[in-house]
């Protein structure tokens, strides 16, 4: 009778330990691996209409061009900066990056406040909330949030950069603005997809 009351205490135990482990998973695999500085995103503009842009953003991970409508004087890109404790990075675990949002970005104040303009989500929506991670603290040292703006401009292209200390932006040279300079990286293993379906299948049992 113990022995039974044992392993099915053991089961239940290790079964939540590796739902807990995927569902964080589906978390950290919509973060970027953080090292030196290297480009994140490249961003052209379309001018539609005065203050109004299509903004095309390219990333390395899917060096697939994705278009935004805009409007404003300037573009405001936003991501999360995640850095693991020094035994978490012993066993691995470097620190950790990821795109959060686009936006438009009036540069006067009163119109900022009055002109109604939208922003876009870059990452996928988990389950598992980015601010529960600030409760571990036994497994995140620190989590930060970066972000860069410049104007927007059908002539001008950016590469966005990051680093330790964030996110930082350079305006592209005029031989480089028509193609982007980005490297396109190979695909994650297939952890990460098996994580972020077990994620959606969380949201559909909580929310539904």
């Amino acid at each position: 009778m113990f022995k039974w009351l044992w392993r099915l205490l053991l089961l239940s135990l290790f079964s939540s330990v590796l739902v807990s482990s995927l569902l964080f998973l589906a978390l950290y695999q919509t973060y970027q691996r953080l090292g030196s500085e290297v480009p994140v995103a490249w961003v052209q503009f379309q001018k539609l209409a005065p203050e109004q842009f299509q903004l095309q953003l390219t990333t390395p991970h899917d060096c697939i061009a994705r278009q935004f409508p805009l409007r404003g004087d300037d573009w405001r890109l936003d991501a999360r900066f995640i850095k693991w404790p020094n035994w978490l990075t012993v066993l691995g675990f470097e620190p950790q990056y990821r795109l959060e949002r686009i936006e438009g970005r009036f540069r006067d104040i009163d119109k900022e406040n009055s002109v109604p303009h939208h922003a876009y989500a870059l990452s996928p929506k988990t389950w598992v909330k980015p601010a529960w991670l600030d409760k571990l603290t036994f497994l995140i040292d620190t989590d930060y949030g970066s972000s860069v703006y410049a104007p927007m401009d059908a002539n001008k292209g950016y590469v966005v950069y990051r680093s330790h200390s964030g996110l930082f932006v350079r305006q592209a040279k005029a031989a480089t603005t028509q193609k982007s300079p980005l490297s396109c990286q190979s695909s994650r293993s297939v952890l990460g997809p098996l994580a972020l379906w077990m994620d959606r299948q969380f949201q559909t049992l909580f929310q539904g």
